[in-house]
C-alpha cells in the first residue's frame, strides 16, 4: 500500500480513532458518540487496520462514504497493543487524534476472558486460556504501548482516559471526549447513564452448540458486509438470546486474581508516572472496582 494520506485521492478518513483496548468502555463510546460525529456506516469495528488491512484503504474509506464535511469522522476499534495498527495508522492518517481507554488491567483480563466464554471462542479455564492467548494480557500492557502512540502522533494527539472516571462521572468523561474531537458538549444520553455496562458480560451461552453456530453465521455476516441483517439480527435481541442465558460468571478467583495483580503492578506503576495519575486502586486485590482513581476526569498528553 502506497497511500499515505486521506489527501491525494481525497479519501475520507477518520479524524479520530478510539484504540481502546477492548472492554475499557470502547463500546458505550460508540453509542454515545451515534450521531454527533461520522461513524464508520453500518458496523461499529471495522477492524481495518489490524486483521482488515489487506482489502486496502479504499475498502476502508467506503466505510465514510456518507460522512459529512462538517463533523469529525471517527472510529472506535480495539487495536492498543497492536504495534502495527498504530504504524499503519500513522501512514495513512498521520494528523489522526487518537483515544486511548485504559482500565484496572486485572479486571480487563477477566471481562476479555468472560468475552472469549461468551462467544464460545474457548472453554479453557482462565490461566489456561491466558497461556494460549497471551494476547490479552499484551494489549493490557498499557505502559508498553502508549509511548509509541505519543511518539508517532505527539503528545497533543494522544488523549489517556481511565473508565474509572468514566464510572464516577460519565459527563465529565465525554466532556473530555468531546473537547478532544472538536464538537459541542452535549448531556450523556439517558441510555448510556451506567457507563461501561453497556456491554457487560456477565453470562455464559445456555445452548453453547447452538451459539457456536450463530458465531459463525455473525462472521459469515460481516465478511460479507452484510451489515444490515446483522444490525437487525442484534436490535431484535437474537444475539443476547443465543450468546447468553446459562449460569452466570463467578468473581474471578482469588488466587489467580492475586497472580495477575503482580504480574501487572510493574506496568502500573510506570503509567503511574508515564499519566500524572494515581493507580493506587489498581494495585491490590482488595481494591474497589466502582472507586475513582485519581482527581482528573482524563489525562491527555502528559
Amino acid at each position: 500500500m502506497t497511500q499515505s494520506s486521506n489527501n491525494a485521492r481525497d479519501l475520507r478518513l477518520p479524524d479520530f480513532i478510539g484504540v481502546g483496548p477492548g472492554r475499557t468502555g470502547t463500546t458505550w463510546l460508540h453509542e454515545v458518540l451515534k450521531g454527533r460525529v461520522n461513524l464508520p456506516a453500518g458496523i461499529k469495528e471495522t477492524d481495518f487496520f489490524t486483521t482488515n488491512y489487506y482489502k486496502g484503504i479504499d475498502w476502508y474509506a467506503h466505510h465514510f462514504r456518507d460522512a459529512d464535511r462538517a463533523r469529525p469522522a471517527g472510529e472506535v476499534n480495539p487495536y492498543f497493543g497492536f504495534p502495527e495498527a498504530a504504524e499503519r495508522i500513522a501512514l495513512h492518517i498521520p494528523r489522526c487524534k487518537i483515544i486511548c481507554s485504559f482500565r484496572n488491567p486485572v479486571e480487563r483480563i477477566y471481562s476479555a476472558y468472560k468475552l472469549w466464554r461468551h462467544y464460545t471462542l474457548t472453554n479453557d479455564p482462565l490461566d489456561v486460556f491466558l497461556v494460549k492467548v497471551p494476547q490479552i494480557i499484551e494489549v493490557t500492557r498499557y505502559a508498553t504501548h502508549l509511548p509509541d502512540y505519543r511518539a508517532r502522533f505527539g503528545d497533543d494527539r494522544v488523549l489517556v482516559l481511565l473508565n474509572d472516571d468514566l464510572r464516577a462521572d460519565p459527563q465529565t468523561y465525554l466532556d473530555c471526549v468531546c473537547d478532544f474531537i472538536g464538537i459541542e458538549r452535549y448531556p450523556v444520553p439517558a441510555s448510556a447513564a451506567e457507563g461501561e455496562m453497556i456491554n457487560s458480560i456477565n453470562d455464559l451461552p445456555r445452548f453453547p452448540r447452538v451459539a457456536r453456530k450463530a458465531r459463525h453465521f455473525m462472521y459469515w455476516l460481516e465478511e460479507k458486509q452484510a451489515y444490515t441483517t446483522s444490525n437487525f439480527l442484534e436490535q431484535a435481541g437474537a444475539w443476547k438470546l443465543v450468546f447468553g442465558g446459562g449460569p452466570k460468571f463467578p468473581p474471578l478467583d482469588p488466587e489467580i486474581e492475586a497472580r495477575l495483580h503482580e504480574l501487572m503492578r510493574p506496568e502500573i506503576d510506570v503509567l503511574e508516572q508515564m499519566i500524572g495519575r494515581d493507580l493506587s486502586a489498581w494495585k491490590s486485590p482488595r481494591a474497589k472496582s466502582g472507586r475513582a482513581v485519581g482527581s482528573a476526569a482524563a489525562t491527555q498528553g502528559k
